[in-house]
């Protein structure tokens, strides 16, 4: 059994006319990227608990959708999956939200009911379903301590095929002996941290040697459902802000070159690009460092 990361909410607004750029949006220097690429051309996977279709911000976005619970509605009725797409692909339209990559192609695959809970099933069905999509990019904002044979044998297959797989690293603490969750645990997914304003580790944020990169994962302001807004914190929330540079750095790639990075020039291309903190080198807590394009203050 799979559990999206649990998470708390920190406000919320029915409705905002005026756009706003999140803080972990700006941190990361996305809008740099903007100028040449907002994602143009990239097809990105979201495995969660849906995606709210109707959203303002999310609703030119969404390409295609398929519900792989045993719930009757495809809605999205958590609310966790519609935050994360929001962070990866929010329209740049002058209202709501600003995701990192405003004009990427999103593919929902609802695996995670309402409570929050996912079958291993649903998930290896999202997989073998996205990886038929060609999608170039899979945020997975959720975590296990227990592996599933059947998710590891459709990561590897995604990974084969080319896809960038990124996962959130768990909420479980530094000081958790759980470590990282799977399927960031496996070595083919890129295992995010979480940090806050200030570059500092998120105390919920789970650690482990598997850490790769950290983002900006506390008090991170999306989309909701019901056309809603809400400041939410996980390492769920930094997750699809590193989703989201991948997919700037897609684009790029083939704009400049007429072709993709693979899974393992993506690795070495995000961690390049990553400031060092906590101890000197990679470390459990921050991997590489918190990645970001570049100083926008």
């Amino acid at each position: 059994m799979y559990d999206i990361l649990k998470f708390n909410i920190i406000n919320s607004t029915p409705d905002i006319n005026q756009e706003v750029m999140d803080y972990g949006v700006e941190m990361i220097g996305a809008p740099l990227e903007w100028s040449e690429t907002m994602g143009e051309g990239i097809k990105v996977g979201v495995i969660d608990t849906g995606a709210d279709i109707t959203h303002p911000d999310l609703k030119d976005r969404i390409k295609e959708y398929r519900n792989f619970t045993n719930e009757e509605t495809d809605e999205d009725l958590n609310g966790h999956g519609t935050h994360v797409t929001g962070i990866i692909a929010a329209s740049y339209n002058g209202l709501g939200v600003v995701g990192v990559a405003p004009k990427c192609d999103v593919y929902v695959a609802k695996a995670f009911k309402k409570d929050g809970t996912a079958e291993n099933l649903s998930i290896s069905e999202s997989l073998k379903w996205l990886i038929q999509k060609g999608v170039h990019v899979i945020n997975m904002s959720f975590a296990s301590d227990s592996p599933s044979e059947e998710i590891r044998r459709q990561i590897v297959r995604a990974y084969q095929n080319g896809i960038i797989l990124i996962a959130a690293a768990g909420n479980d603490g530094s000081l958790s002996h759980q470590g990282i969750g799977y399927p960031a645990k496996w070595k083919e997914v890129i295992a995010v941290t979480a940090v806050d304003i200030d570059h500092k580790h998120a105390d919920f944020s789970s650690c482990g040697k598997e850490a790769l990169l950290a983002a900006p994962g506390k008090e991170i302001y999306s989309t909701f459902i019901n056309n809603s807004y809400k400041a939410l914190s996980g390492t769920s929330m930094s997750t699809p802000l590193i989703s989201g540079a991948a997919v700037l750095f897609q684009s790029k790639a083939y704009k400049r070159f007429g072709r993709y990075l693979s899974p393992e020039e993506m690795r070495l291309m995000l961690c390049m690009y990553a400031d060092d903190f906590g101890e000197k080198g990679r470390d459990n807590c921050y991997g590489f460092g918190v990645f970001s394009f570049g100083r926008i203050k």
